[in-house]
């Protein structure tokens, strides 16, 4: 974790302030500071279109009894991409404006569920079998199915709990 942040807080900014003076050296300090506050209200404007473009697709989802779990991922992609558009320098604008591509950010949001989903059932002991498709409209589906499960489920037991508010915990 202490590598994630010396990263973020050392090395990213080190090298967005190399980058805007070697742009700032080639088309001057104006136009390089110009293009920073550009970068960072237009951005604005698109995460706020995307935004608001994706919920209402999660809504639509939600409508048809479907879970939104890429539109989930892509709000949380919308969002980060945000941050890195109004955070000065030009390569946070351009991984920012990647990910506020809709094309990029679904295909990255059914990549980090495909992982999780992955992780999940390794923890579980479980294999699942994932099929995605995507419709004319550009909606994804997905319908899961468990394979195989390495543990022995046993007997299943409907049933409520409540717990006892005397035991010490």
């Amino acid at each position: 974790m202490f590598k994630v942040f010396f990263v973020l807080f050392l090395v990213v900014p080190l090298v967005e302030l190399y980058v805007l003076i070697q742009v700032g050296s080639e088309i001057g300090a104006l136009p390089t500071i110009l293009l920073t506050l550009f970068t960072a209200i237009f951005g604005a404007g698109l995460m706020r279109h995307q935004g608001i473009s994706t919920l209402q697709k999660a809504q639509t989802n939600m409508a048809q009894g479907q879970v939104p779990a890429v539109e989930m991922f892509e709000g949380v992609l919308i969002f980060v991409g945000g941050v890195l558009l109004l955070v000065p320098g030009l390569i946070t604008d351009a991984l920012g404006f990647l990910l506020l591509l809709p094309f990029f950010r679904q295909w990255l949001a059914v990549k980090l569920i495909r992982q999780r989903q992955t992780q999940y059932a390794r923890h579980k002991g479980q294999v699942y079998e994932t099929e995605w498709t995507q419709q004319q409209d550009g909606q994804i589906t997905r319908r899961i199915k468990v394979v195989r499960s390495h543990q022995d489920a046993g007997d299943v037991i409907d049933g409520q709990w409540e717990e006892d508010p005397t035991s010490k915990k």
